[in-house]
């Protein structure tokens, strides 16, 4: 299935109507302020696998937690501190993930070997507008495209849709990749490089 939604006033019935599948155990694919993702409710084991599947990605490969605040996001995670949540509320909502050490409440499913988790908090109408019905925040991960190529909803459709419940289209993506921050120590360090402009405070590893 195609959903359309405006990018700036997504229709509630529309926006209902992807949440009544998310309640429903399916798997969707949606844009965010970066690229297309596939996401699910965080209590969905068997969509999780089914991602998993799809991106040929191994038991514990990390997956992203998608929360509506920072009230929703502080019972999933352990927080680090006065410096990460000022970083934090500079930051977000962004083009950012932010690596955390996992708290209990999350399924062992949504979290790495090292218990770590990465959250987001989106700067996307849509995503908001879903969050804002569920109890739960969603637990995703990106598409498996070039970001060039995500530009093409269509083409997108035409490679995903016999394979998740829906694929909704609400507005162009950026089409690059979130920048992602390991906050659980102090400096945050620099994973990998995108769209969010790097803070000051940010350890670049040699390597990078």
């Amino acid at each position: 299935m195609r959903l359309y939604l405006h990018p700036q006033n997504p229709e509630p019935r529309l926006v209902k109507k992807i949440v009544e599948m998310l309640l429903a155990e399916q798997l969707i694919i949606v844009p965010t302020d970066t690229v297309y993702a596939f996401v699910t409710l965080a209590q969905n084991k068997e969509s999780v696998r089914q991602i998993q599947r799809i991106k040929n990605l191994p038991p514990n490969k990390p997956l992203t937690l998608y929360c509506r605040d920072f009230s929703q996001m502080s019972r999933y995670v352990r927080m680090q501190g006065n410096q990460v949540f000022h970083l934090m509320k500079a930051l977000l909502p962004g083009p950012y993930t932010l690596i955390f050490d996992a708290a209990k409440t999350l399924p062992h499913y949504a979290v790495t070997r090292q218990n770590t988790v990465g959250i987001r908090i989106v700067d996307h109408r849509l995503i908001m507008a879903i969050l804002d019905q569920t109890e739960l925040p969603l637990l995703g991960s990106s598409v498996d495209l070039p970001p060039e190529e995500m530009h093409d909803f269509e083409e997108l459709a035409d490679r995903y849709e016999n394979r998740v419940a829906a694929v909704v289209h609400c507005g162009a993506v950026a089409g690059a990749y979130s920048t992602i921050l390991d906050v659980r120590r102090w400096p945050p360090v620099l994973v990998r490089a995108g769209l969010g402009a790097l803070p000051d405070v940010v350890v670049t590893p040699v390597n990078s």
